[in-house]
């Protein structure tokens, strides 16, 4: 699997994340490569053995749920997303005759609202790598099977567990980046109206001149 490390791995990964999008069955990077199992299983009594085989199990379901739950709340913040990205580009017209400032952080906002619908869609739709066991090759391989197969769930069960907090990561950025770009264009909103309610009411002057007639006297 591939992995991103290093300085601002976070951003650098969420911003691949966000290409994958044009890339739909891309193998996805985590944050590390899946911890290695090096020991060894000839110790363990059979009944220690079907109790790893069990405990692999149940990791395996509670990974694929974790992940179902994970894209669900993606689906919705997708939307809301995109619901946002349509209300900031629905405001451009008014919002480009303001001062800069405003237009700048108008551009923020609708940055930050694109990235976490790409951040968002991703999650939905990508690639995710999970453990599993295949019951034919298990089949085919050596005796004991019992033993392969604790083998195979200790040595697999890592790969689920990057993959999960890897999408749960991007999904947090996705919705950090929705609320932060949410707060920002509400901001503009409400210096658009400001500037827009309180218009200039001072009342032109209109200058008059007045003549005064003085009576006439009488002769």
């Amino acid at each position: 699997m591939p992995t991103v490390t290093g300085p601002f791995a976070e951003p650098r990964l969420y911003l691949l994340y966000c290409a994958a999008v044009l890339h739909p069955g891309r193998p996805l990077p985590t944050f590390a490569d899946p911890a290695p199992c090096t020991g060894s299983l000839d110790h363990l009594q059979p009944q220690d053995l079907t109790l790893l085989i069990e405990e692999g199990r149940r990791q395996f379901d509670r990974q694929a749920t974790d992940l179902d739950r994970i894209r669900n709340r993606a689906g919705a913040l997708a939307t809301v997303s995109l619901a946002l990205t349509a209300a900031i580009t629905a405001r451009s017209q008014a919002v480009l005759s303001e001062h800069w400032v405003l237009i700048a952080a108008w551009a923020l906002s609708c940055l930050l609202a694109v990235l976490a619908v790409a951040g968002a869609a991703t999650v939905l739709t990508g690639r995710a790598v999970l453990g599993r066991m295949d019951t034919a090759l298990t089949a085919q391989g050596t005796p004991p099977v019992q033993k392969q197969l604790a083998a195979g769930y200790v040595q697999y069960v890592s790969i689920g567990e990057e993959t999960v907090r890897t999408f749960l990561t991007v999904f947090r950025d996705a919705a950090m980046l929705a609320i932060a770009s949410a707060l920002i264009f509400f901001t503009v909103v409400l210096c658009t109206l400001h500037s827009t309610t309180h218009p200039d009411t001072t009342e032109p002057t209109c200058p008059t001149s007045t003549t005064c007639s003085q009576p006439a006297h009488p002769k």
